[in-house]
């Protein structure tokens, strides 16, 4: 019984030694590790999250409520309101301004990060 448990044991490591001698003979090499791409994502995400806010949002804000800007420094903290009003009780933005649906998936993927610092 013994032999035949090493016997399953070399068959998927030669498996698994074949699939990856395929895919790297392919050119579809393994993609390296890059701990930093969650983090650039993060920071482009937030970015363009920001450019929402102060295009379409701030516009109004300036004048109506300069006290809700919408600045870098203080995404986070206003990141819970933001939701409700924009996609819970869907108040903001206000007017003739719209979202493009390109927009509010992307403030909907910024508020849904983890870290959106």
């Amino acid at each position: 019984m013994q032999k035949h448990n090493t016997l399953i044991v070399w068959l998927g490591v030669l498996v698994v030694i074949v699939i990856f001698l395929i895919n790297y003979s392919s050119g579809n090499a393994m993609p390296s590790y890059d701990p930093a791409r969650p983090a650039k994502e993060t920071l482009e995400l937030k970015g363009q999250a920001l450019e929402i806010l102060d295009t379409k949002c701030n516009i109004c804000h300036r004048k109506q409520n300069p006290m809700m800007i919408f600045k870098e420094k203080n995404m986070k903290k206003r990141a819970t309101k933001i939701y409700n009003m924009v996609f819970v009780e869907r108040r903001m933005p206000k007017g003739d301004i719209r979202l493009t649906s390109a927009e509010y998936a992307t403030l909907k993927k910024w508020l849904s990060t983890k870290n959106i610092d």
